[in-house]
Parts: structure tokens; sequence; C-alpha cells
């Protein structure tokens, strides 16, 4: 599969993603997966202006999403993923799409969530999720920026 890196951060696309990340993956396509934000023409639109020079970037839903990659369209290039939340990831997943490793940004401390790091807070569902993505061997790892240590989700849930 294309999936060279999966993103939990529920800005999606910001300067971090685009300019940090684009260096340390060297992404063709940026992927934002989100059932809501799809619909979304306006923040579509704001989102496609920050894309990396050269590169491709989809906002789909999820159901789109899995169909592009059964049908092959990004066999070919190198595809970073971005969703708002887990449970996106073990649908892509659920779906036989191979997701090398998932990298954790920014989940907000809000709707009781409870905070684990400094940029991350989950849910008690969102503790299943990460825990169930680990478990089909999929690494979950808080790091914010490429530059800082890899931290195992499982020390912190």
């Amino acid at each position: 599969m294309s999936v060279i890196l999966a993103r939990v951060d529920q800005r999606l696309i910001h300067g971090i993603v685009v300019n940090q990340w684009a260096a340390e993956t060297q992404a063709g396509r940026y992927m934002v997966i989100d059932d809501e934000v799809s619909k979304n023409e306006n923040l579509k639109a704001s989102m496609r202006l920050s894309k990396p020079v050269g590169t491709g970037m989809s906002i789909i839903d999820t159901e789109k999403a899995i169909r592009n990659f059964k049908n092959g369209n990004y066999d070919k290039q190198r595809v970073f993923v971005i969703v708002k939340e887990p449970s996106t990831l073990i649908k892509l997943l659920d779906a036989g799409i191979e997701i090398p490793k998932v990298t954790v940004g920014i989940i907000f401390n809000e709707n009781g969530r409870k905070n684990i790091s400094k940029f991350v807070s989950v849910n008690d569902e969102e503790v299943k999720d990460f825990k169930e993505i680990e478990k089909r061997k999929v690494p979950c790892v808080i790091q914010y920026v490429p530059n800082d240590s890899e931290e195992n989700i499982n020390k912190f849930i």
C-alpha cells in the first residue's frame, strides 16, 4: 500500500504538518480523511491553500478513501494520512488498508477527555481505539514534530 504514515491531529492541515512533516515524510499526497470536513467546502478550500508545492491533497470521507485505496488510485504515491480520531484509522485497517505507523499530534482537552501529555488528551473510546490499533501491530507514538522523541502511546494510556 501507499500509506507511509498516518497522523491523528485535530487541527488536520496546519503549518507543522505541511512544513516539518513534509520534509520528514517526503509525501507526494496529503490525505485528510474526515466525514464532516469533507462536506465543508470553505474549510477544504482553506486547507488546500497550505499544501506544499508539488504535492497532491485529498480531503475526503472515509468511504471514498477506502474505495480509492482499493481501486489502486494511490499505489504509486507516498500518502500521508491525517485524521481527527483514531476510529477512522480502525475503519481503514478493517478495510485492509496497511498503515505502517501512527503519530499523534494534538487531540484537544475537551468533551470529557483527560490530558495524557502536553498536547494529547483522550477519552475512553479513544484509549480503546489506540489499543486496538496497537493490537494490530501498528505502532502508535506521540510525536508533535519530527524532531521530538517518539513516545509509545501505551506509556500514557
